[in-house]
């Protein structure tokens, strides 16, 4: 089933591991992917994962920062993805397959140690016969590497451990010490124009020349992480000025901001998906989409997680579980995410609005925020909040943020949609 992921990176990054293991690695070894945040290192590891499982390597996948469904749909997205699948029976089995090789423990509301992780495994194999031959680590940075990289290094020799590790920055010498000193293979990602590039490094191996890293010559989708071909970059070029009647628009159709994107959408002939769920007021009709518990689950969050990313207390009573599970959806179908709101001195932007923030962070989406504060469009460029001119180039797009507008903000959405679309109506 190996030949479904044609478009995966493994495909291209096998040709340099070969002689080791289905996932690049030999009992014994440790791997690691290395990034800042937004850049894709979670969807990088999953591919990993995906390319073990598809062998039938059995794989536990740890993350330190997600849920388990959360995980989960990180897997599901990929196989969605794909497009080069020969069938959908086919990729039913491959997803079928996956899952019976596959066992995701989550840490995100308990503390972590490669001593809890060895009990787990010891249940694993008592209980459920499961005797991973891969093992997932994801959500570590270098704090965490420094604490938990010794007890990792020595559980590799049990199952070949990958892990994924935020960087703070390039020239972090604790972090490419500990790499070059331990990992047999390390896995480096930086922008690229629109896409993502590797680069590959492998300590103390004869192909290496003394540990040189090389660019693997990759350009991979920011949300996918799937090779972009030639092809599909002119396509990309090409669309990169979508007329506004093959766009579409993804919102909640609230009151404020939601509503004025709205508004402007259906002016400029813009498609609309408004997300809404039972018990939900909606300002705009147009495009209503009411998700039902099933769906409304795929977006699950630890309101616990939020509140730590958010710096705000939310209470499991309110209405406020489902409205996060709405920009969950909103985000993970947009390429652009435009808000409207403030951008607080730590980073994030006021109110609930602030989850679509930090997911468009987190997946490595084109994100702008208009500051009614400060009355700016600011962009978000992989480390900071840096001030520009917004034009919707995406054919997906989500428009969100503060029910509070002001005329500041109201005739910043006007602006964003004559900006963009005024003119390509004759193109």
């Amino acid at each position: 089933m190996s030949d479904l992921f044609d478009k995966s990176p493994l495909r291209a990054l096998n040709v340099h591991l070969s002689g080791a293991g289905a996932h690049g690695l030999v009992a014994g070894q440790v791997g690691a992917i290395v990034a800042r945040a937004g850049l894709g290192k979670s969807t990088l590891l999953v591919h990993i994962g995906l390319d073990a499982l598809l062998q039938d390597v059995p794989v536990l996948h740890v993350s330190l920062r997600d849920q388990v469904d959360h995980v989960r749909s990180y897997y599901d997205e990929i196989f969605t993805a794909l497009g080069k699948a020969r069938g959908t029976k086919d990729r039913t089995n491959a997803m079928v397959g996956a899952e019976r090789h596959r066992m995701i423990h989550s840490y995100l509301d308990k503390a972590f140690s490669v001593e809890n992780l060895r009990s787990s495994l010891k249940m694993l194999k008592d209980v459920a016969q499961f005797v991973p031959q891969l093992i997932l680590v994801d959500g570590l940075d270098e704090r965490g590497l420094a604490e938990h990289g010794a007890g990792l290094i020595a559980l590799a020799a049990q199952a070949p451990v990958w892990l994924t590790v935020r960087g703070r920055g390039e020239d972090s010498r604790a972090l490419e010490g500990w790499v070059s000193e331990h990992c047999a293979a390390a896995l480096r990602l930086f922008p690229k124009d629109r896409f993502v590039g590797i680069v590959l490094h492998l300590p103390g191996r004869p192909d290496s020349v003394g540990g040189t890293a090389r660019d693997l010559d990759l350009n991979l989708d920011p949300t996918t992480m799937l090779v972009v071909s030639s092809s599909e970059e002119a396509h990309a070029s090409a669309v990169a000025a979508p007329r506004p009647t093959d766009c579409t628009l993804y919102s909640g159709g609230a009151n404020g901001a939601e509503e004025e994107f709205g508004v402007c959408a259906e002016r400029w002939g813009v498609n609309e998906v408004n997300f809404t769920f039972d018990g939900h007021k909606q300002a705009r009709p147009r495009g209503r989409y009411e998700l039902s518990p099933r769906e409304l689950q795929a977006g699950d969050v630890s309101l616990v997680y939020v509140s730590k990313k958010l710096h705000r207390t939310y209470s499991e009573g309110s209405l406020i579980r489902n409205v996060l599970q709405t920009i969950w959806h909103m985000v993970s179908r947009s390429q652009q995410v435009f808000v409207i709101g403030e951008v607080q001195p730590d980073g994030t932007v006021k109110g609930g609005t602030g989850w679509s923030v930090e997911l468009a962070r987190m997946w490595n989406k084109t994100l702008w925020v208009y500051d009614q504060e400060r009355k700016h469009w600011v962009k978000w460029d992989g480390s900071d909040f840096v001030p520009g001119q917004p034009i919707i180039e995406s054919i997906h797009f989500s428009g969100t943020g503060t029910r509070y507008l002001t005329d500041e903000g109201r005739a910043a959405i006007h602006d964003l949609f004559e900006r963009s679309y005024a003119r390509r109506l004759d193109g």
